[in-house]
């Protein structure tokens, strides 16, 4: 059962691996993240991360699409973690089992937080034009979406912050 994917720059740190791991209970942690995949020392960095008693895979977007949907994980609570709105809506356009879309804050390496050309969907989360279009798509196909940093703070659900683009 895929439990939530969250859209959050960062992939893994401290708030995914202690509050919103501590909060879902999953049995495996899911990156998918192409660039993180395909870098080794990346993919170390993000394992350093790593909740105890939480399986944690770093996949390529592919790859992820490609194990999500076979047998192996379907009896596991999975919780993934994807770098960009349009990462989360290529997997969810592929992966039917994913109903939960949360969008945390997009972050850039030398920036931080991008907020540039974006409105404010939620406290500290910003998402641009074409990211909402993203996150309509993803909406329309019948699963939830909401922004929310941390679980203790108040979800902001698509319809809501949808208004903002109008």
């Amino acid at each position: 059962m895929i439990n939530l994917l969250r859209v959050d720059g960062r992939l893994v740190h401290g708030m995914v691996a202690v509050t919103w791991v501590g909060e879902l209970k999953p049995n495996v942690l899911v990156v998918a993240n192409d660039a993180a995949a395909n870098d080794s020392f990346h993919t170390m960095t993000l394992k350093l991360a790593k909740p105890a008693n939480v399986d944690m895979y770093v996949w390529t977007l592919a790859k992820a699409v490609d194990r999500l949907n076979g047998p192996k994980y379907k009896a596991k609570n999975i919780f993934i973690t994807v770098g960009t709105i349009a990462d989360a809506e290529a997997l969810v356009s592929q992966c039917p089992e994913i109903r939960r879309v949360n969008v945390g804050p997009e972050v850039d390496g030398t920036k931080g937080r991008v907020t540039e050309g974006k409105v404010e969907i939620s406290d500290g989360v910003f998402a641009s034009p074409e990211e909402f279009a993203c996150l309509k798509r993803i909406h329309d196909q019948g699963v939830e979406v909401f922004a929310q940093i941390t679980p203790q703070m108040p979800a902001v659900d698509f319809t809501d912050f949808a208004k903002k683009f109008e």
